[in-house]
């Protein structure tokens, strides 16, 4: 933890940094009572005076379908004891208009007591932007979603039609089979693209249900095991039951095998866990891999994030399939991380409430 007071030169620069923000910041409590706030914080909820926000509670301008968002933050701050916190939420100026905001808040100590320091950055205009980009992925990806699956169709017809023995040359075989491929590719950004929005609108709804991980590790694995290349190591009591939405469960064991293959094309051999830990579920899919930079995991799971490859020093795909790996098991009410050191490998897991 931090103390801004343990020498009178620190004390009086952070009273300065405090005071002159431009940013909104305030001084909480554990029970979100507001101590200390400077005026961008004031003109910022819509006030003239520090006196009249002072001595409230950030929830008195907090709308009812956001103060969860202050109760996350008053229990990872003060309950788990992290150190620094952020999240996106919603607050209510003096005339009743909404604003976005993004907030910041790390813990420091002062005369025995711990408070919580915040930012408040407004956001409005970003969220916005996001939403009306959002709503045109939307639009667009339904849009094609109809012509590419039709596509998709007819080339896989045709390459049905194409019997060993008739006069077909490999030219054309081999450029069948690289549209197959392409169009394929493109359903599944499109199918991303939706699944993100549909995420972010809170649209996708979860159908839970008993299935045992055996069978899910079962057809999860399928795809890469038919490549012969691949030797994929099961380790855990394939029986272990649980209970969730198995199709989005596959979703997210899938889109991390396909990670472990396409980020660590030389590790042939990738190991699929099951645990049960204090009645939690932990799934994890290692490799040998390369490993990750510190600095790309610490965004991995974040929207349109992408992975430079090393190979080509591009940066692939969209950036979208560990978000919703993410959000998939955040609705799930479990949690998603990565363990991994350059030149040793990765470790991607996921848990879920039994």
């Amino acid at each position: 933890m931090m103390d801004p007071s343990e020498h009178p030169a620190s004390q009086a620069r952070f009273k300065t940094i405090f005071e002159l923000s431009p940013v909104g910041n305030k001084i909480i409590d554990s029970e979100l009572n507001i101590l200390q706030a400077n005026m961008a914080m004031v003109k910022l909820l819509g006030y003239e005076r520090k006196e009249e926000i002072v001595g409230t509670k950030i929830l008195d301008f907090t709308p009812a379908e956001y103060q969860k968002d202050w109760k996350i933050l008053q229990e990872q701050l003060w309950s788990h004891n992290s150190s620094c916190f952020s999240l996106e939420s919603a607050l209510v100026r003096r005339d009743g208009t909404l604003i976005r905001c993004r907030v910041t808040s790390i813990l420091f100590e002062d005369d025995g007591k711990t408070y919580g320091y915040t930012t408040i950055e407004d956001v409005t205009e970003q969220y916005i932007l996001r939403q009306q980009k959002d709503e045109f992925i939307s639009v667009a990806s339904h849009e094609l979603k109809t012509p590419v699956t039709s596509l998709n169709a007819n080339l896989q017809l045709l390459k049905r039609m194409m019997k060993p023995g008739e006069a077909i040359s490999d030219r054309i075989v081999k450029l069948t089979g690289g549209a197959v491929n392409g169009v394929s590719r493109l359903m599944n950004l499109i199918d991303d693209l939706l699944s993100t929005t549909r995420l972010e609108h809170g649209e996708v709804s979860l159908n839970k249900g008993w299935f045992e991980i055996g069978e899910l590790v079962e057809v999860c694995c399928n795809h890469v095991i038919m490549q012969g290349k691949y030797e994929l190591i099961y380790v855990g009591d394939p029986s272990l039951r649980i209970y969730a939405d198995q199709f989005k469960i596959e979703q997210v064991i899938v889109n991390l095998i396909n990670n472990a293959v396409k980020y660590a094309p030389l590790s042939y051999k990738i190991e699929l866990s099951a645990q049960n830990i204090d009645d939690v579920v932990k799934i994890t899919v290692k490799d040998s891999g390369p490993g990750i930079l510190e600095k790309d995991q610490l965004h991995l799971f974040d929207r349109y994030y992408r992975v430079v490859e090393a190979e080509t020093s591009r940066k692939s795909g969209l950036g979208l399939g560990l978000y919703i790996c993410a959000e998939i098991i955040k609705r799930h009410g479990g949690e998603i991380g990565v363990d991994s050191t350059e030149g040793s490998g990765a470790s991607f897991w996921f848990t879920l409430p039994i």
